[in-house]
């Protein structure tokens, strides 16, 4: 018989893949809708990553997936489970960012890489999601405290969850400013998040 603690492993692994899984059928879905062509239509990639529906649902899937993790393991091994999946859940990440930029270079012929950029920030999920599950991972590792709100990290994973947003309001106004500033969060987001902070000196004695 499985044990306990595979039943549980199962579950999360289904759980950790269920964006992936409804992210596909509903763009397979309205593209066999609207007609198959050469190409991934450019509306049927916006509709899927701006979709807040597949955005809860991925998001609620991963964090399920987590706790069923969590929940399977005994609790003096807790913290090292915990760190394994935080490492799985990054992978997701780096996944999901990754099959959503070739999505919007495929949409665009593999050819108009401006175009590519501009559907990929349009999408607002696309980018939105990934970063998602980074700062899940993070804080599934570190203990949440008031004082965590200006650690570096915390901030750049807020530049990056605002990004879809900048794109859409300002965009709006001004596609080009739009993406410009878009642009420029996103980089001073991920400077803040991927560098590397200066241990504490110790207090003299």
């Amino acid at each position: 018989m499985m044990s306990s603690k595979g039943k549980y492993e199962d579950v999360s692994a289904i759980l950790f893949i269920v964006p992936f899984i409804v992210s596909g059928v509903y763009a397979l879905y309205l593209w066999f809708s609207g007609g198959i062509s050469s190409t991934l239509p450019t509306t049927v990639y916006l509709t899927v990553t701006r979709d807040p529906l597949v955005f809860a649902i991925g998001s609620l899937s991963v964090f399920a997936g987590l706790i069923v993790e969590v929940k399977g393991v005994d609790p003096a091994n807790r913290r090292v489970s915990l760190q394994e999946t935080a490492s799985l859940i990054q992978k997701l990440a780096v996944a999901s960012f990754v099959l959503a930029v070739l999505a919007a270079w495929y949409a665009n012929g593999f050819t108009d890489l401006v175009g590519t950029v501009g559907d990929f920030l349009v999408g607002r999920f696309s980018l939105a999601f990934p970063v998602l599950l980074v700062l899940l991972s993070y804080l599934a590792t570190v203990p949440l405290r008031w004082t965590a709100l200006s650690n570096g990290k915390i901030l750049g994973i807020v530049l990056m969850l605002i990004v879809p947003g900048v794109v859409y309001e300002v965009g709006k106004r001004d596609t080009v400013v739009g993406l410009g500033v878009a642009l420029l969060m996103m980089v001073a987001g991920a400077f803040l998040f991927l560098r590397t902070e200066k241990p504490s000196k110790p207090n003299p004695a």
